[in-house]
């Protein structure tokens, strides 16, 4: 992550223990932040010795396998707010009908672009293609995860779809990888493998339009300058809407507390969620889409709210049972799928091997 990134992120969650302090004076937080090589392993090791934190801000990959080793426990449905998040993130943290976490932090995947260089965003694909033929400097980058937007304009979506047949979403990954490998052949539209080396472009100026992150946008901001940073949704191939991918970072809470525990963080919880603390952060941000649906905003004063809104509606999940089959192969089908679009390997050959090592294990 980037470290301008991360220290917001830090920023965030410290002033939001100073408000609860202020407004719960008679209850102290102690507040410790690790990077992330090291959190969940420490986190761990405190749980097996019946100690650690009440709560541990999780990114939402790692919820499924600390539920599993159980160093976290299921939400109870005495947290007041519950209903006011979004559904569709709730049952993103959920394993097996059960709530294993508590959205706080949403980070979606959005376009970007430098309105020096593009007057208006690309609605669709192929706007995004002629600005690129026009001269303007265009990229599209990230992961193989980062890059599955475009997916459903062309076949059917990898991830979260029930009774898709399997042959069918090889066809759609085939045309996808196809896709892009050809657009690299653009001498103006560039493909990335780091999404980090991607942004350093754009904040230079070297870049006009990209795929980017919501959490980003403070930074990206920053370095073009406020009114130069245009924000919207990815653009639509085929007249499908593009399905981002959407990131988490949810409170889990740790098996060894006591009932007065419990009772201390299910308030914390609340207070984080709750409309006007999610209003606060989205505000300190200027991009964050609050997890409190009832937050809401006027459209002028806060105009990445819209876009932020539609892609998370668009957005593909991930299960549980495919988070447990990415933590094995994910490096694999990275690979796999950079060479093909590299055009290193066909994309045939590419699609046939990722859904192998995308299915289950018998």
């Amino acid at each position: 992550m980037n470290p301008q990134v991360q220290q917001k992120i830090n920023i965030t969650v410290a002033n939001l223990v100073s408000r609860f302090e202020k407004d719960f004076s008679n209850i102290k937080v102690i507040l410790k932040q690790y990077p992330d090589t090291i959190i969940y392993k420490k986190y761990s090791q405190k749980v097996s010795e019946g100690l650690g934190p009440d709560l541990l801000l999780s990114h939402s990959f790692m919820i499924p396998p600390l539920s599993r080793k159980k160093d976290i426990s299921p939400i109870d449905n005495q947290i007041t707010n519950l209903e006011s998040i979004y559904p569709k993130l709730l049952k993103a943290s959920e394993i097996n009908g059960t709530l294993y976490a508590i959205p706080f932090i949403i980070n979606v995947q959005l376009l970007c672009y430098n309105k020096r260089d593009v007057s208006k965003a690309p609605a669709t694909f192929q706007q995004l293609l002629e600005i690129s033929e026009s001269g303007t400097s265009t990229a599209v980058g990230g992961n193989f995860l980062d890059l599955l937007w475009g997916l459903p304009g062309v076949g059917q979506p990898l991830f979260g779809q029930k009774n898709v047949d399997i042959k069918d979403k090889e066809k759609g990954l085939v045309k996808w990888i196809s896709l892009l490998n050809k657009i690299d052949e653009d001498p103006n539209l560039a493909l990335f493998k780091d999404g980090t080396i991607m942004n350093n472009y754009f904040s230079q100026g070297k870049i006009s339009v990209m795929n980017c992150w919501s959490v980003d946008l403070p930074w990206l901001r920053d370095k073009i300058g406020e009114t130069n940073l245009g924000i919207s949704t990815l653009p639509t191939i085929n007249g499908k809407p593009a399905q981002p991918r959407v990131e988490i970072a949810s409170f889990a809470t740790n098996p060894n507390m006591s009932s007065n525990q419990k009772k201390i963080a299910r308030r914390f919880i609340d207070f984080s969620i709750s409309i006007d603390q999610q209003q606060q952060i989205a505000i300190n941000w200027d991009s964050l889409l609050p997890v409190n649906r009832h937050s809401g905003f006027n459209q002028q004063l806060f105009p990445v709210l819209q876009p932020g809104k539609e892609s998370l509606a668009n957005s593909y999940e991930i299960t549980p049972e495919e988070l447990l089959i990415l933590e094995t192969n994910f490096d694999s089908i990275q690979n796999v799928f950079g060479d093909a679009v590299a055009g290193l390997i066909s994309p045939a050959k590419a699609g046939e091997e990722i859904i192998k090592l995308l299915q289950p294990k018998q």
